[in-house]
């Protein structure tokens, strides 16, 4: 027969099990809305979207299908100079949209897949051939220069447009480009470029 002792021990665990398990549902949303919160700071306050990537694959690790998080990682993969593995993310999002019948979002990622992808990285290819396989650094300059009037805050395209002035002996207009690059590296954690960066602006009298 069972005591009252163990009748209300059994009673007692029932309900910090049925407590441990309620909290958990509860914070779980709360918590991915910090982890998106997070990553949306990390991309659009501080301008980070290395920082940010990992906030929201935190997130899609957790909810594959979680509809904030796969938009904001393409977003911040574009934005990251990785068109290439942005543009999966984009395909999965359309259908998403479609399904939720989200035509304002389907419509976004339709013109975005139209108009990133392959060509901003053959952009970016031509640009590199032009500048290290067939030393025309003005050619280079135009590839780069087409890709940040795309993406203003290619990591990718910055620096090489920057690589490309100084090979064309304009120093000068490579100047801000270097000290962006630097800002841009200092966010991301980026030391090797932040040494270069910081090697061509002193040997400009930074």
């Amino acid at each position: 027969m069972i005591s009252l002792l163990d009748r209300k021990l059994t009673c007692a665990i029932v309900a910090l099990f049925v407590i441990a398990v309620l909290g958990a549902c509860s914070n779980k949303p709360e918590a991915e809305e910090e982890i998106m919160q997070a990553g949306i700071d990390a991309l659009y306050a501080r301008n980070n979207p290395n920082a940010a990537m990992e906030q929201f694959r935190k997130v899609l690790k957790r909810n594959p299908d979680h509809y904030g998080a796969t938009f904001q990682l393409a977003t911040a993969l574009d934005r990251a100079g990785k068109p290439t593995e942005a543009r999966p993310l984009w395909e999965k999002m359309l259908k998403m949209a479609e399904a939720a019948d989200d035509k304002e979002t389907a419509d976004l990622v339709r013109a975005r897949l139209s108009s990133t992808g392959a060509s901003e990285e053959e952009m970016m290819q031509a640009g590199i051939n032009a500048l290290y396989a067939r030393n025309n650094p003005s050619a280079a300059v135009e590839q780069f220069r087409r890709v940040l009037k795309r993406n203003p805050d290619h990591y990718g395209a910055t620096f090489q447009l920057a690589m490309a002035l100084e090979s064309g002996g304009r120093a000068a207009e490579a100047r801000p480009l270097w000290e962006k690059m630097l800002r841009m590296a200092e966010a991301a954690g980026d030391k090797e470029t932040i040494k270069t960066a910081q090697e061509r602006l002193a040997r400009r009298g930074r």
